[in-house]
């Protein structure tokens, strides 16, 4: 076991007034705008979180419609642009979706921009000195396809961290990553599904040891989900009834995100859509029953970006959806945050909150390390849009009711993405679960540690299970105090 100190850093903000629900409770913590100045251009559309320098706190990346790729470097909670001297574009193709992975393994985070039609981009991060283009040389950067989702997962589980892309004009694209160069595997395992794609994300739902594939499919095709049959994928969606119902030729799915919102042990799944969009309730014996509207979450919207995180602390995951509304020359956001309440969800009002201010990018991370989850959002239909990053105010003991779990590899490299992290009390009660994030948010995988909400400030265990070719292995660490760990987190090295 590693314990890594993050940094507590100030940052500069402007207030916002605070949320209740009808009743007059307040139901949400205040978010404040961080360096609103820094983050103001517009077009912004896919960002995505990881410690590029190894410096031990969060840095940002966003893609823009211009073809601009931004590096916040993030130093001591102050972030620059630091992207032009590191070699990252400024202008040209329009780009879609980023990701980060450390693709060669040699402990310094790669960044892959996916472009809309115009080549994509491997860019290596030369030990935080710089990044050189890649792609080309390693047949990744497939010149017609419009990338959306990004995705950096070993879905053979053989240890190398292995690239899918998916494409919304065309076949996706699963890579195996030999040895730090890459073959096109997408028509030998059967995900060269030419279905529209925009959103994927990978979780082993049935918990086999092998991590499947959801996919979220516009122009009124059926959303797919991909049951990894040890290397050969079979489309499982129509007999599980996760492909959507019946769609018009404009609507479809655009974004998904797991996360075990009950607390039961098994991972759930979001669609937002354009259309109706869907919450999956996973019943841990490979199944699952759409519950969305019984849970609270309703309405036919323009969705785009989703994802789970408990921003207050509480021990439940709560979702954020971001969206826009209004016609095609004058979109404005229209985003949703659905607090979890245990049993059922309720939709807190942000339409006067700095968290109303964006139609696709949806990221949480601990940028300040204080504990609780801060979150970057971008707005790329309104020209008058910015990107912003939102800092989370809860109060200094509701941040502290957390824990960070970072999950490692046998080299200790945070690149095992889509194991599964658990909390149990003393009493062998399981708290809450986490994924170590796949991509989701709308186009983008960031690569950062787990983050937990803890109800008591108790001793817990925390389980992690690896995917491995021998099957499912977990591992455990015993009486964690929680209160040794603020301001910290706690790395699982895979043995």
């Amino acid at each position: 076991m590693i314990i890594k100190i993050l940094k507590i850093t100030a940052v500069f903000f402007i207030s916002v007034s605070q949320v209740f629900n009808a009743s007059g409770q307040e139901l949400m913590p205040v978010f404040s705008l961080t360096q609103p100045e820094t983050f103001a251009d517009n077009m912004g559309l896919s960002n995505a979180w990881g410690d590029f320098d190894n410096d031990g706190d969060l840095d940002l990346a966003v893609s823009f419609k211009t073809g601009d790729i931004r590096l916040y470097q993030n130093n001591e909670g102050v972030f620059s642009n630091i992207g032009p001297g590191m070699g990252l574009p400024t202008e040209g193709k329009e780009t879609r979706s980023i990701a980060w992975g450390d693709y060669d393994a040699d402990g310094f985070l790669d960044l892959y921009i996916g472009s809309n039609r115009n080549g994509n981009e491997l860019y290596r991060n030369n030990e935080a000195k710089g990044f050189i283009e890649v792609g080309v040389s390693l047949g990744v950067d497939v010149p017609h396809v419009s990338t959306r989702q990004i995705s950096w997962i070993d879905y053979d589980n053989n240890g190398t961290v292995d690239l899918f892309v998916a494409d919304r004009v065309g076949a996706n694209y699963l890579f195996k990553n030999e040895g730090g160069k890459f073959v096109d595997v997408s028509a030998k395992t059967a995900l060269d599904d030419k279905r529209p794609t925009v959103g994927a994300c990978w979780f082993d739902y049935n918990a086999d040891g092998l991590l499947d594939l959801f996919l979220t499919n516009q122009s009124g095709t059926a959303d797919a989900l991909y049951r990894n049959n040890g290397g050969i994928f079979e489309d499982v969606a129509p007999e599980l009834g996760v492909e959507g119902d019946k769609r018009a030729d404009d609507q479809g799915g655009v974004d998904c995100t797991v996360g075990d919102y009950d607390n039961d042990g098994d991972f759930d799944l979001f669609v937002a859509t354009y259309g109706r969009n869907y919450l999956y309730n996973n019943d841990g014996k490979g199944g699952f029953s759409e519950v969305s509207e019984s849970l609270g979450i309703k309405g036919d919207d323009h969705m785009v970006g989703a994802s789970w995180a408990d921003y207050d602390n509480d021990g439940f995951l709560d979702l954020f959806v971001a969206g826009y509304t209004g016609p095609a020359d004058n979109r404005q956001p229209y985003d949703r945050l659905f607090h979890n309440a245990g049993k059922v969800f309720e939709e807190i009002n942000i339409s006067s909150s700095p968290l109303n201010g964006a139609d696709h990018g949806v990221q949480w991370a601990d940028f300040d390390g204080d504990g609780d989850l801060d979150i970057s959002l971008t707005e790329g239909y309104n020209v008058k849009g910015h990107h912003p990053l939102v800092q989370n105010k809860l109060g200094r003991d509701g941040r502290a009711r957390s824990l960070q779990v970072r999950v490692l590899d046998r080299d200790g490299l945070p690149s095992r993405a889509g194991s599964e992290v658990r909390l149990y009390n003393n009493d062998g009660t399981l708290l809450s679960s986490r994924l170590v994030p796949t991509g989701d948010g709308y186009n983008s995988h960031s690569n950062q540690a787990v983050h937990f909400g803890l109800s008591k400030m108790e001793p817990v265990t925390i389980e992690v299970t690896y995917l491995t070719q021998e099957g499912r292995k977990v591992q455990r660490i015993e009486n964690i105090n929680p209160d040794d760990f603020v301001g910290t987190y706690v790395d699982v090295r895979q043995e």
